[in-house]
């Protein structure tokens, strides 16, 4: 394993093992950093509602790049999952941190793309205890369904770069972004998992999709015990597992994450078509 950090900027070239990540007590800067990122207007992210054929409905949000006017080539898609504090249908809530900051001035310079946010009216994954590995497990809910066919509805309507679809989520959206890409290991060029629950019985269903998890060792809603075994049963050389030092469930006070590692990883990935 070898790993730069450099202020905000954090590049992990490869590794083998869980590669711990210092806590940093700069919470000022942390605090400017999350308000910088949400500063970006809400109205940058049109309105969408989508029905799949069951009836089941969910609101969405989505950026597109002013890039994607003039642009030759599709462009990339990425998915952002929210968290359980973020379920309801004011198609709001789900802007956090992970949306603003991939859509982000600073980000979209480097990488143009889309930006997905759907929002779920109910949960979007269940947790249960697998009692062989003693963890918690992860199981989706029908609207992980219904998200992916909007996905599949949007890469039609936007001209996306199939070869570039991501999912990013955190908390129980991470659990989402790997409940997904094991419902449509097809789909996805690769994943970010925050503090989530990961889905052991599809384990094995994406191997050969990247998948980054980033956990907090002090998470106290979704023990980071889940995101080791997970990491250590299915462990090939496309998985990163960072553990955060000192960091509770509210992940985003650290600053690794808040900077420009997690898109420069995601949009390096590519799916073979």
């Amino acid at each position: 394993m070898i790993m730069l950090l450099l202020g905000l900027q954090t590049l992990v070239l490869a590794q083998s093992k869980p590669v711990l990540i210092g806590y940093s007590s700069d919470t000022a800067q942390v605090s400017s950093r999350v308000r910088e990122i949400l500063s970006l207007p809400s109205s940058s992210f049109r309105l969408g509602k989508f029905c799949d054929h069951k009836g089941i409905e969910i609101q969405y949000r989505l950026y597109i790049p002013p890039e994607a006017k003039n642009s030759i080539n599709p462009l990339p898609l990425v998915v952002v999952f929210h968290g359980s504090g973020q379920i309801g249908t004011d198609n709001e809530a789900q802007l956090g941190v992970l949306p603003k900051l991939f859509a982000s001035p600073e980000i979209q310079q480097k990488y143009p793309s889309y930006i997905l946010a759907p929002q779920f009216p109910t949960r979007s994954s269940d947790y249960s205890m697998d009692t062989a590995r003693q963890v918690l497990a992860s199981s989706p809910r029908a609207c992980v369904q219904t998200a992916i066919d909007l996905v599949d509805s949007l890469i039609h309507y936007l001209h996306a770069d199939r070869s570039r679809i991501y999912a990013v989520g955190y908390s129980m959206g991470a659990s989402t972004t790997i409940n997904a890409l094991s419902m449509r290991p097809g789909l996805f060029a690769a994943g970010i998992s925050l503090a989530g629950i990961p889905q052991f019985n599809k384990g094995r269903a994406i191997a050969n999709i990247p998948l980054w998890l980033i956990h907090g060792l002090r998470d106290d809603v979704n023990s980071a015990a889940s995101d080791l075994k997970f990491f250590n049963e299915f462990n090939r050389r496309n998985m990163i597992f960072w553990q955060l030092e000192n960091t509770n469930h509210n992940i985003f006070t650290a600053p690794a994450i808040l900077g420009t590692a997690l898109p420069d990883w995601l949009f390096k990935q590519k799916r073979s078509l």
